[in-house]
C-alpha cells in the first residue's frame, strides 16, 4: 500500500534528548489521522521532521511514496504551534502577503476566507482576532498552496466549545474533498469525534498505531483474564470454543465474546495448569484506553 505519508524508524536526538525515537507511522491517503499523547511526548518534534523544519538523526521519511521530499512537501500545508501573522493587518492583508510569498493566485483569496469563516472581518487586524479566529486564518494561509494533505498541531487548544465545533466542520469538511489530515492532539473526546486513524505517542516512541474503528470495538466489554501464561489460556480456549474473539495485549488476555461463560472458563484455566490471577467483566473507556498505553 502506497502511504501519503510514511516514517521509518524516524529518530531526533537534542543532545541526551530523545524527542522522536524509532517512529515508524504510516497516513493513508483521505486519513484523518490523529497523533495523541501526553504535552512534550514528542508530536511537534515529528511534524517538524515530516515538513522538513528539522533534520532527522536517523531514520527515513517518505511522501507519496517517494524519497523526494522536496516535491512531496509541496502538497503538504501545515499550522506547526500558533500561526505567524502579521497583527496589524487584516484578515484579507495578511492572505494577499503570504499569497505571493507562496506563488498563489490572489483570486483564491476570498472563496478560502469565506470557506473558514472569516471572509466578513473587514479592516479588523488579526492582532485583534480571538484565539479561534487566529487558527482559522492559520490554516486558510496553509489552504493558499491548495495543498493535498495538511499538517496541524493542536490546532483546537485554548479554543472554546464554539471555537472548537468550527474547526472540526473546516477539517470535516475539507476531509469530504479528499484533503489528508494529520492533526496533533491531547484532547482525546474532542480529536475522537474526526479521526480515523491514532498514532499514539510517549515519551518520543510509538506506542502503537490503530485504526479509530479498533478501538471502538476494543473499548466495549470484555472479560479481563490476567494469568502466569497468556499464550497457554488463550491456546487453551480456543482448542474449547474455536469462534472465540480473544487477543493478547501486554501479556493480558482480553476476550470480547462468550462474555457469559466466564466462571466455565476461569475454572477449566486453572484445570489445566494455569495460574489465574484476575478474570473480570469490564468495560474500558475512551480515555481509559489510552491512559493505558500512555502511561499515568
Amino acid at each position: 500500500m502506497e502511504y501519503v505519508i510514511e516514517t521509518q524508524n524516524l529518530v531526533k536526538q537534542y543532545k541526551t534528548k530523545l524527542a522522536v525515537n524509532d517512529v515508524s507511522i504510516h497516513v493513508k491517503r483521505g486519513d484523518i489521522y490523529g497523533l495523541i499523547g501526553k504535552n512534550g511526548a514528542g508530536k511537534t518534534s515529528l511534524m517538524k521532521l515530516i515538513l522538513g523544519l528539522t533534520n532527522p538523526t536517523k531514520g527515513k521519511i517518505k511522501l507519496y511514496g517517494s524519497e523526494n521530499l522536496d516535491e512531496g512537501r509541496k502538497k503538504i500545508g501545515s499550522l506547526i504551534e500558533a500561526p505567524g501573522l502579521y497583527k496589524n493587518c487584516s484578515a484579507y492583508e495578511n492572505m494577499l502577503r503570504f499569497s505571493i510569498l507562496y506563488g498563489a493566485d490572489k483570486k483564491e483569496i476570498q472563496p478560502i476566507l469565506k470557506r473558514v469563516g472569516l471572509a466578513d472581518t473587514g479592516t479588523k487586524k488579526a492582532g485583534d482576532f480571538s484565539l479561534g479566529m487566529r487558527q482559522r486564518l492559520g490554516i486558510a494561509i496553509a489552504l493558499l498552496s491548495n495543498p493535498e494533505v495538511l499538517v496541524l498541531d493542536e490546532p483546537i487548544n485554548g479554543l472554546d466549545p464554539a471555537g472548537i465545533k468550527e474547526i472540526r466542520d473546516i477539517i470535516l469538511e475539507l476531509n469530504s474533498e479528499g484533503v489528508t489530515f494529520v492533526i496533533s492532539s491531547h484532547l482525546l473526546d474532542e480529536l475522537a469525534k474526526v479521526v480515523t486513524n491514532y498514532g499514539i505517542i510517549s515519551d518520543g516512541a510509538l506506542a502503537e498505531e490503530v485504526s479509530a474503528a479498533e478501538i471502538q470495538d476494543r473499548c466495549r466489554k470484555h472479560v479481563k483474564i490476567v494469568s502466569d501464561n497468556a499464550q497457554k489460556a488463550l491456546q487453551l480456549l480456543k482448542e474449547k470454543l474455536p469462534d472465540l474473539t480473544a487477543e493478547i495485549r501486554r501479556d493480558v488476555l482480553y476476550l470480547s465474546s462468550h462474555l457469559d461463560l466466564t466462571a466455565k472458563m476461569n475454572a477449566y484455566l486453572v484445570s489445566r495448569g494455569v495460574a489465574v490471577s484476575e478474570i473480570a467483566l469490564s468495560e474500558s473507556g475512551f480515555e481509559d484506553y489510552f491512559i493505558e498505553r500512555l502511561g499515568r
